[in-house]
């Protein structure tokens, strides 16, 4: 299910990962001047540990941040950083004297090799359709014992590019997991804060997507797919 801003345990959800990351100093990289901003703002409320050391727009801030710090960062990076989805800059990562652990997330529906992330160094890959789901705070207990993970949304999503040919955003992925499990309009808009005009816009543009006669034939090939298997938020 997408995360939930009024569940009670998104609080404890974050909490923990807070915990686990605030033991480097972090550094974000992003192409997203909001995501930046958002960032920042959220690592300088009441109660956070985590010690931010800045949040790059692009490549060359993000390596300057990493080198401004002797000790090994923990890179917050997202796709979005670059054409080349932040792979110039993993290679770049490698040569610095102390190599950042790196959770690389995956903002939009285009393709990435998950294989090559990992051999770049990537610790962690995560779908930004997991914020606030229990597969989020697994990927916090992943970094905190050394061991790689991937994102079950990561492969799912990419299984929809090569089995059907289409891409998907964030959204349109979101709307897909709700309308697998037999949500209809306005429970879809309910779920993700939007209208419900907009929530059967988001289904129309599936239908065509897919190619499918109405929203049964979509819902179907989305459980097909594995989105109705979707982890609850919380955790």
């Amino acid at each position: 299910m997408p995360f939930n801003p009024s569940d009670p345990r998104l609080a404890s959800h974050w909490a923990h990962f807070d915990a686990v990351i605030s033991r480097w100093p972090v550094v974000v990289g992003t192409g997203d001047e909001i995501e930046a901003f958002l960032c920042a703002v959220l690592s300088r409320r009441p109660g956070v540990q985590t010690r931010l050391l800045g949040a790059g727009l692009s490549e060359r801030e993000v390596l300057d941040l990493l080198e401004s710090e002797p000790e090994a960062c923990l890179l917050l990076l997202s796709d979005s950083i670059a054409p080349d989805q932040g792979l110039g800059l993993l290679e770049r990562c490698r040569q610095l004297p102390a190599p950042p652990q790196v959770l690389y997330c995956l903002t939009s529906a285009d393709a990435v090799d998950v294989d090559r992330l990992l051999a770049l160094g990537v610790r962690v890959v995560l779908s930004i359709h997991s914020i606030g789901k229990l597969n989020f705070r697994e990927a916090a207990d992943c970094l905190k014992e050394g061991r790689a993970y991937v994102d079950p949304a990561v492969p799912r999503a990419l299984a929809v590019a090569a089995d059907v040919g289409v891409q998907l955003s964030v959204r349109e992925r979101q709307v897909l997991s709700l309308l697998a499990k037999g949500l209809t309009n306005r429970e879809i808009a309910e779920q993700l804060f939007i209208a419900t005009s907009t929530a059967r816009d988001y289904v129309s543009v599936l239908i065509s997507k897919f190619g499918a006669g109405n929203r049964v034939e979509v819902a179907a090939r989305a459980v097909e797919l594995g989105y109705s298997s979707e982890l609850p938020s919380g955790g």
